[in-house]
Formats: C-alpha cells, structure tokens, sequence
C-alpha cells in the first residue's frame, strides 16, 4: 500500500496566485499541521492569505527562512520560475526539495541542469485551472480530481519523487511521472490539435 501522507513539515511557496494559493490552500486543510511560508509581489495578498490562516510566515524576500523548508514550491509565470533558483540556491537545507508547477517544463528543467540542481528538483503541472487568476480565485478543491503531471530530472530518486506523488495525492489529485521532453510535447500537441481541428474545418 503506498504512503499517501506528506512527509514534508515546513513548506514555501514563491508566488501564491491560482495554482500556488490552492496549493496551500489544500494542503492546509488536509494537513493543518504543516508550516506554510509564502512571498510574492503584491503584500496585500499575503496579508490575505495569513488573516484567513492559510499562510503561516510572510516572507518579504528570499531569505534565511527558506533554510527550514523542506519543500520550495516556485508558483510565479513560467518565465520568472527559473530566475528564482539562483536566489533559492544559498538558503538550501540539506534535503530539501525545489518543485515548480508550470505548464512547461523544458525551461526549467535546462535551467536546473545549468546550475547543477539536478540532485535537488523534481518538476509539477497540475493539469487544472480556471478561467479566473489569482489568490482571490483558488480554492482548496481546484485540483481534485486533476491529472498532476511528475517529471523528475535524471538525479531525482525514487524517494523525492514520492514526495511529490504524495502532495498530489493529498490534495486530491492524480500523479503521473513522465519525463519532461515528453510532458511538453504532449501538452504542445493537446493544446494545438483543437486549434488544427478548427481551422481546418473552417478551410
């Protein structure tokens, strides 16, 4: 019977929109016990994100307190996540682990092998969304049911990547590993086949 209860006791998200708000808002109401550390742009959301006890520690950087998490949630646009890593880098407890949740994963993973963080990352897409963005928007039941798309990098043991499955697994989401080059073309072809079905139909 494989483990479903998250191991990890102190998480952080950098960036708390849509997927990272649900996220924590998730993991805070099947495990209330985990400490949730949070930082993005906008202070008044965080505030938010507290008052409603979701987040338990504001970060007003990248800083010393990235040094008791276990798990790194990078939350931000695609384009920023891997900008963040070099920052994340010096605060690196021995065993943590760096996952992100963006729709593609070639970046991130080039990025993480660029500074050889390979040993320390596992990659995440949750496959949900809404038409609606925003900490405002998340809910702690967006991922139910979800497919929640794993893509270790060559480094990743079986032990971190369980660690990943079972965050999916306690949120209600289902896990699927898969190796990232094949995630985004995937993800590439079921996004544009529509697209191709609709033109030519109009053509």
């Amino acid at each position: 019977m494989e483990k479903t209860t998250m191991t990890d006791s102190t998480i952080a998200f950098i960036g708390l929109g849509l997927i990272g708000g649900s996220i924590a808002r998730a993991i805070r109401k099947t495990r209330p016990d985990i400490r949730i550390m949070a930082y993005m742009r906008s202070r008044s959301r965080l505030e938010q994100a507290r008052k409603e006890g979701i987040v338990d520690v504001i970060l007003d950087g990248i800083d010393e307190n990235l040094r008791e998490c276990d798990l790194i949630f990078l939350c931000t646009p695609v384009e920023y996540n891997a900008g963040y890593l070099s920052a994340i880098r010096p605060y690196l407890k021995q065993g943590a682990l760096i996952t992100d949740v963006g729709s593609t994963k070639s970046g991130i993973h080039e990025e993480i092998r660029r500074q050889g963080l390979e040993y320390c990352f596992v990659g995440g897409h949750p496959m949900a969304g809404s038409e609606k963005t925003g900490y405002d928007n998340s809910t702690d039941h967006l991922l139910e049911n979800a497919y929640y798309m794993i893509t270790p990098t060559e480094k990743s043991t079986p032990e971190q990547i369980g660690r990943i499955r079972r965050v999916a697994l306690s949120i209600g989401a289902i896990p699927m590993v898969t190796d990232y080059r094949q995630h985004d073309f995937s993800v590439a072809a079921v996004s544009h086949l529509p697209h191709l079905v609709a033109s030519s139909l109009v053509n």
